[in-house]
């Protein structure tokens, strides 16, 4: 028989935000399962919609295994946490394979091995393989807003990071994956708080119920975005107008998106979404030099002191403005583009883009 791992690599080419086949990728799925998980993990349907989930009796039927069986390997998963797990539409457990990489802020050899696979797989070119390869993007940056009133042209109500939060019912906190990689790797140049990711609803409950997260009030989450914005961290969110339920705030020291571009390594709107821009009233600039300090991808330059913007890489993120003491900083569309209007729709959209319907 064929070997579980390559089978498995095959098997999750055909996500909705597919893997592609490497090397590297192989070392990864052996550090995450077990041979006999492998083959488990190999019946767990690659075709579910956000957040739905396959029950175990279900995958048991894929698998040709018996149910108490297939069952116990998916609860023991599902405890690595290398499964998404969320109860079945029958009331039973359900279970879903992971398309995103979640941390529970501990800093052991476990973390520490699977931080050095998880790099080595996720290059430049497989990152954007995987979040540019669609013409929909995954995700898209939230302007700030909340710590000072800028002024925001064209903003939506449901595209201000202060919707978003009020717009969930449960809230989770954890912490930044891209961060605490680079930490528990022995890179320590990036000062940036750690525990700032914030997840929404089903997500909160299932990061909750893993213990990668702990429940926390709006009020909470509202105070996190401030404090994430007056450090220059940016608010990535899904690329849809509701039904949000992730917002990492990214920094450009080792985030997967805002490094990225900041580093000049893939093109802005090749990897996101980027719905705004900075505008700059050139009277009221008094060239402090705040923003070209701040700004997470380098957009922003002094010259003859006075702030220039390189609006082919800015991100709209509008953390500069936070800073600017004198106001000159303001946010506008860019784009008269709606995202599609739930995650569900922009998951469609995205298999669609990638021809799997």
């Amino acid at each position: 028989m064929k070997d579980v791992y390559p089978r498995l690599a095959e098997h999750l080419k055909d996500l909705i935000m597919g893997y592609p086949f490497s090397e590297a990728l192989l070392d990864l799925l052996r550090g995450m399962f077990e041979p006999a998980e492998a083959e488990v993990a190999l019946a767990i349907p690659n075709d579910l919609a956000p957040l739905e989930v396959a029950a175990a009796g279900m995958i048991a039927r894929r698998a040709g295994r018996p149910e108490s069986e297939v069952a116990e390997t998916l609860r023991r998963m599902a405890d690595k946490n290398v499964i998404f797990s969320a109860p079945a539409p029958s009331g039973g457990p359900g279970y879903a394979l992971l398309q995103a990489f979640l941390w529970h802020g501990r800093r052991d050899e476990r973390t520490r091995e699977m931080a050095r696979l998880i790099i080595k797989y996720f290059t430049v070119p497989v990152t954007r393989e995987v979040y540019g390869g669609a013409a929909t993007k995954t995700y898209k940056y939230s302007p700030s807003g909340l710590a000072v009133d800028v002024p925001m042209q064209g903003v939506l109500p449901h595209e201000r990071i202060g919707a978003i939060v009020e717009a969930a019912d449960r809230i989770a906190l954890a912490h930044c994956p891209c961060r605490v990689s680079a930490l528990v790797l022995g890179r320590t140049d990036c000062r940036h708080s750690l525990e700032v990711c914030v997840k929404y609803d089903e997500m909160a409950d299932f990061v909750i119920d893993r213990g990668l997260a702990r429940a926390i009030s709006r009020d909470e989450a509202m105070h996190v975005m401030r404090e994430c914005e007056k450090e220059g961290l940016v608010h990535m969110v899904d690329n849809a107008q509701g039904q949000i339920k992730h917002t990492c705030n990214c920094c450009g020291c080792y985030c997967w998106n805002v490094g990225i571009i900041k580093r000049r390594k893939i093109p802005r709107d090749v990897l996101m979404a980027v719905y705004f821009i900075r505008r700059t009233e050139d009277e009221a600039c008094i060239g402090c030099g705040a923003c070209a300090e701040i700004c997470p991808v380098q957009a922003v330059s002094m010259v003859e002191d006075r702030a220039v913007v390189d609006l082919e890489w800015c991100i709209g993120c509008g953390v500069c403005a936070v800073r600017c003491p004198s106001g000159a900083i303001s946010i506008e569309r860019r784009t008269q583009s709606q995202p599609p209007e739930t995650v569900g729709r922009l998951h469609q959209r995205i298999r669609m883009d990638r021809g799997r319907v």
